[in-house]
């Protein structure tokens, strides 16, 4: 069995009970020559405690975990890896969800036999009982800072200092907001008002979002807020949570809004809230559409229900730019669901036809894969012998035969040759030819028989990004006809 050793050492522990890093690493390797383990790599965090886990060569270990380098962790004693219940327990979880297992040698836990694993569930009955302590005394302390009058921690809001005192311009904006909204527009449409006036919340343009979100804000009204309300409370008119109390307590802050104000606006957001684009709708492109023009994503959008003269009632699906929707920043036309699918299938009908060049390269492609073939076990070959150096090295420490920086610098540069060794041997296995033809024609096949949901998901299996582009404008009129666009594609 592969495993990778693990020590740890405070400067405290080192200096009053006797945790060197020698002797646990001595007794480790030990233990690895009697139960004759093959040592992959020894990961050394010294003078570093065991509060959390962002330890520097405890992160290494667990990077090295994914790749399955090694197949258990051993350690010296249980806390020399965390001193957490909640961490070990998680950690542990990590580790067996990886096929990896854990050994420390003081205390016989081992979670390679049944009791180890076993083991592993009462850990977490202790670690949900932490966690539960750690989340009440937090929520306890936040309260008692909203109780006093303080924010209960976090970013200080748009229109305030780090010493949450007022900046009058940032204030101003604020007001305006509530202004435009108070006046009959939409969040979207003080949006592109406030953008275009060359109004910035700091460096980001103002969109729909951050609109909605600033009207919410109770924090404006000089109230100091902590939890959420039930879906009746007075001011949680858009949750859907029954979470916890919540605490609204006047802040020592000078306010922007007077509380009656904001009661206000909030009722009429409650009022307005009630609408959205009808039903559900599976977006066929959603996640891979990207606008040509600004680069933002495109999402789906329904128009409103209509009924032809036959008595059908029909809904079009469009696509529109995310920053033409947030603030009309960008000035790219919607496109409708069916051209973005005809652009696709033309795409697709033009990699077929050039397919037959494809087949004529087929030979020339054979030798080269031959001569990569040989590479490839010339490499591995190479890695076989760079693993056993350091193989070799770690035993070199371990027995005092070279010095704490010999073993660094060496390791240092067999890691570095490794790393190269590992990287050309993934290229060469990778160049192989790609079956996105077989997938591209799969796709123009499959497409009448799925529904919504299924197009989305075979979209995104095949695609990485679908870059829609056009030098279009103003599109209006054109019903049946598709205008002048074009598509630039990446595949997974």
């Amino acid at each position: 069995m592969k495993v990778a050793i693990y020590v740890r050492v405070s400067t405290e522990e080192q200096a009053n009970e006797g945790y060197s890093i020698r002797a646990q690493k001595n007794q480790l390797v030990d233990y690895c020559r009697v139960n004759e383990y093959e040592i992959s790599n020894i990961y050394i965090d010294e003078g570093i405690s065991a509060k959390d886990t962002n330890r520097p060569d405890l992160q290494k270990l667990l990077a090295a975990a994914k790749e399955g380098a090694f197949d258990a962790v051993l350690v010296y004693k249980l806390d020399r890896f965390t001193r957490s219940v909640k961490d070990l327990y998680e950690l542990l979880e990590y580790l067996s969800s990886l096929g990896i297992g854990f050994i420390s040698r003081q205390e016989k836990f081992d979670t390679t036999t049944a009791m180890g694993r076993a083991m592993i569930g009462i850990l977490g009955v202790f670690a949900q009982f932490e966690r539960e302590l750690i989340a009440e005394r937090v929520r306890f302390g936040m309260e008692q800072k909203v109780r006093e009058g303080k924010r209960p921690g976090g970013k200080v809001p748009f229109g305030y200092d780090k010493n949450e005192r007022l900046i009058e311009e940032e204030a101003e904006q604020i007001r305006m907001v509530r202004r435009l909204y108070m006046g009959g527009l939409s969040y979207q449409s003080v949006a592109v008002r406030m953008t275009r006036d060359g109004h910035k919340r700091r460096k980001y343009d103002w969109t729909a979002t951050t609109v909605m979100l600033t009207l919410e804000n109770a924090y404006y009204a000089g109230i100091i807020r902590y939890g959420t309300k039930m879906p009746n409370g007075k001011y949680a008119w858009r949750k859907k949570e029954t979470r916890v109390k919540v605490l609204d307590v006047e802040g020592s802050h000078e306010p922007i809004w007077t509380v009656n104000e904001y009661e206000e606006h909030i009722a009429r957001m409650r009022r307005r809230s009630v609408g959205g684009n009808g039903s559900k709708h599976d977006y066929w492109f959603n996640g891979v559409l990207r606008c040509g023009r600004c680069g933002a994503a495109m999402y789906g959008k329904q128009t409103t229900r209509r009924t032809l003269k036959s008595g059908k009632e029909v809904t079009n699906s469009y696509y529109w730019c995310s920053r033409r929707k947030d603030n009309k920043s960008c000035n790219m036309p919607m496109f409708r669901e069916s051209h973005v699918t005809h652009l696709i299938m033309e795409h697709i009908e033009k990699i077929r036809l050039d397919h037959m060049a494809v087949e004529t390269e087929k030979k020339s492609l054979k030798k080269q894969e031959d001569e990569r073939k040989q590479e490839a076990s010339r490499l591995k070959r190479e890695l076989d012998k760079i693993r056993a150096r350091i193989k070799k090295w770690q035993y070199a420490f371990a027995e005092d035969l070279i010095t704490d920086s010999d073993l660094k610098k060496r390791m240092n540069e067999e890691k570095d040759l490794e790393a190269q060794t590992l990287s050309k041997l993934h290229a060469l296995e990778t160049s192989e030819e790609s079956d996105i033809l077989d997938r591209l024609v799969g796709l123009t096949e499959q497409w009448t028989s799925l529904d919504d949901a299924d197009k989305n998901e075979l979209i995104t299996t095949v695609f990485e990004k679908i870059t829609l582009h056009t030098d279009e404008v103003n599109v209006k009129g054109v019903k049946n006809a598709f205008f002048p666009a074009s598509i630039e594609v990446e595949y997974k």
